[in-house]
């Protein structure tokens, strides 16, 4: 498989702080490999984490941009790897196919399952289900939850 990883386009496994956002604190980043589910990780002011991820394989800068005027509450369970999964409510977004997550704790399973290197898990109730292997920690993403970790400790959460 070694030969496989080097025949991968550097998009493959890069994160990338959105645009607009400081590339050496940022507070969003993203996946650029559009044959990838996208993943959106952002840092509110007092540090805590949210998400959004595509259903299916594309450009999140691209989904974004269109729009999207009504998403509904979606039934869900998320975990990484083979640990049990929670129970959890998200925001699903159907004119872009996009799933947000906007409790800090469900959004750290995101998080976690780049820093762990194993698969995000969101069974849907009533749409596609996700399991995505997120690019590793790159010097992106690492300035990511520099800034994050920084946030949280200046607001005392």
């Amino acid at each position: 498989m070694a030969g496989l990883s080097a025949a991968l386009p550097a998009s493959a496994t890069e994160w990338m702080a959105w645009k607009g956002q400081d590339a050496a604190a940022p507070r969003a980043i993203y996946t650029q490999d559009t044959n990838e589910h996208g993943v959106m990780l952002t840092c509110q002011a007092n540090g805590d984490l949210s998400s959004a991820i595509t259903l299916s394989p594309g450009s999140l800068p691209e989904l974004l941009a269109k729009n999207a005027p009504y998403g509904r509450s979606a039934d869900a369970t998320i975990s990484v790897g083979d640990e049990a999964s929670q129970q959890a409510k998200f925001r699903y977004v159907p004119a872009i196919d996009l799933v947000e997550i906007r409790s800090h704790a469900f959004a750290a399973k995101v998080f976690n399952a780049a820093v762990l290197g194993k698969p995000l898990n969101i069974d849907m109730k009533r749409e596609t289900d996700i399991q995505a292997d997120l690019p590793a920690p790159d010097m992106t993403f690492k300035a990511f939850a520099k800034t994050c970790a920084t946030l949280r400790e200046q607001s005392g959460s």
